[in-house]
């Protein structure tokens, strides 16, 4: 499968402290891939360079053989690169369905006098918008919820529709940043289930989570951190496995 992102040796720095170190990582096209570790460990920080938040000290960051290290964060969403993040960060007073709207703004050709004149084309990609925005509901079970405010949401429902707003960018790439924490098993299940929909639609995956059943049933490829360095890589029976997994997640037997 070909490369969708490539992550070459890539660091970064704050101050004295070096929260990733030398990572080389590769997502192929199509692929569910976890990035799993300790607290602390760098994986958040993996997310913010890889959508233009935090910008590397060393190495470079591919996206479709482009170089992303030094583009602003909607550049890098207008390529192809949608997330989600810890905290959930919705617009609280606004309809579930103007949430998603919103994510759809990247995609938007309309200008401030076409919006003043209510034209023809105006009109046109406000009906596309408002489809777009349907459909990602559909696929995230919200529909019944599209006028309600997003405030008033579940906290289940309010993870689906962050989902929702990160899909109506119409992404190539979606990380998804601990989408399943404060669900309960039932709200798992049914996030699994939507996850791989979303992967048959021809979107690749990049998964942080800390539910290690949820992430080993649902990823192709997991690759795991401690310290801001890469321990392993591999197929989930590969990594649960692994002793240098296992001391990390329940430290170093004392002889």
């Amino acid at each position: 499968m070909p490369e969708l992102l490539k992550l070459d040796n890539v660091s970064i720095n704050f101050g004295g402290l070096t929260a990733v170190d030398g990572l080389n990582m590769t997502l192929t096209k199509g692929n569910i891939r976890a990035l799993i570790g300790p607290n602390g460990a760098g994986k958040s920080t993996i997310f913010n360079l890889v959508t233009g938040i935090y910008a590397p000290s060393m190495g470079k960051i591919f996206f479709q053989d482009q170089i992303i290290n030094k583009l602003s964060p909607h550049i890098i969403t207008s390529m192809g690169i949608a997330r989600t993040f810890q905290n959930i960060r919705l617009f609280s007073n606004l309809s579930v369905i103007d949430n998603v709207k919103i994510g759809h703004h990247c995609r938007s050709g309309g200008s401030f006098i076409g919006a003043l004149l209510r034209t023809l084309a105006t009109k046109k990609e406000e009906a596309l918008i408002q489809k777009r925005a349907l459909d990602c509901l559909a696929l995230m079970e919200l529909t019944d919820k599209a006028e309600e405010l997003a405030g008033n949401l579940s906290y289940g429902e309010q993870r689906r529709l962050e989902i929702a707003r990160a899909l109506a960018t119409k992404p190539a790439l979606l990380c998804l940043d601990e989408p399943a924490a404060g669900m309960n098993p039932i709200e798992k299940e049914k996030l699994a289930n939507i996850i791989r929909k979303i992967k048959h639609m021809g979107i690749t995956i990049f998964l942080v989570e800390h539910d290690m059943k949820f992430v080993m049933n649902l990823a192709e490829r997991v690759t795991v951190l401690d310290y801001g360095k890469k321990i392993t890589s591999g197929t989930p029976a590969e990594v649960q496995h692994n002793p240098a997994v296992i001391e990390a997640y329940l430290g170093k037997e004392v002889i």
